[in-house]
């Protein structure tokens, strides 16, 4: 597990986006959709984004999962493709999390290519899971927010199942936000806990994909799997540090 603190500059609101599961490689992947996120992160101020992992398929023939009528391109032009596209928001990048896709090739002793990717675009590996502390610069105190981002292990077929996953990881680990991918599935839900010094607000966030379960003219594992539709997109966060605060929107 990895930690990491960064330092933002002081907003009165600061905008978090989570993104993963994007499937580059993979027929199905809605490059342009994710393309429009890379987009509205660049644009917006005050605006960071955290990687979820699984940018990548790679898929190669070791892998039941391989088809050979995909024709998948070899994984240094995924690395690179990619890297170019985040590239331009490098400097609002807090961390990018490896996915359970990338962790396959890296098992086969190609490498972790999002380790690859986070040091052409010099910004944090945060491993398969890890903590995230963002402070504010500000004269005054106010509360860091802790975020413990997953890539996440459940990819149950029924929603109660996900959702129960990513709750469950307040039972053992302490943090404000907690942030699952892999499932696919884009949710988020809030919990509050009462202590001594009053309550505490949590979210447990599902951040979505940009893999079609279903697409026209192509058969993808995830098809043959039995898996739902799910909603392509990501969730953003938005955290009003002086008011301690948090809103959830997709």
């Amino acid at each position: 597990m990895y930690k990491i603190t960064k330092e933002l500059p002081f907003n009165e609101q600061i905008e978090i986006v989570p993104f993963g599961d994007v499937h580059y490689g993979n027929p199905n992947c809605k490059i342009k959709k994710f393309k429009e996120v890379i987009d509205y992160i660049a644009k917006t101020e005050n605006c960071y984004g955290i990687g979820m992992g699984d940018y990548l398929d790679c898929i190669t023939n070791q892998d039941n999962r391989f088809d050979p009528s995909n024709g998948y391109d070899f994984i240094d032009d995924n690395v690179a493709y990619m890297v170019n596209l985040l590239k331009p928001i490098k400097h609002k990048l807090i961390a990018l999390v490896t996915g359970n896709h990338e962790y396959k090739i890296n098992t086969l002793g190609i490498g972790d290519p999002t380790l690859r990717m986070c040091r052409e675009l010099e910004i944090p590996y945060l491993g398969y899971s890890g903590f995230v502390k963002l402070k504010v610069d500000a004269k005054y105190h106010i509360r860091s927010l802790i975020i413990l981002a997953h890539h996440g292990w459940s990819a149950g077929r029924k929603t109660g199942n996900i959702i129960n996953s990513v709750e469950s990881l307040s039972q053992y680990w302490d943090a404000d936000i907690y942030l699952c991918g892999h499932s696919h599935h884009l949710s988020a839900t809030r919990q509050i806990k009462i202590g001594w010094t009053g309550e505490k607000k949590l979210i447990f966030a599902n951040t979505g994909t940009f893999l079609e379960t279903a697409t026209k003219n192509t058969t993808c594992y995830s098809e043959r799997g039995g898996y739902p539709p799910r909603k392509l997109g990501v969730l953003k966060l938005k955290w009003f540090p002086k008011r301690d605060d948090i809103h959830v929107s997709e």
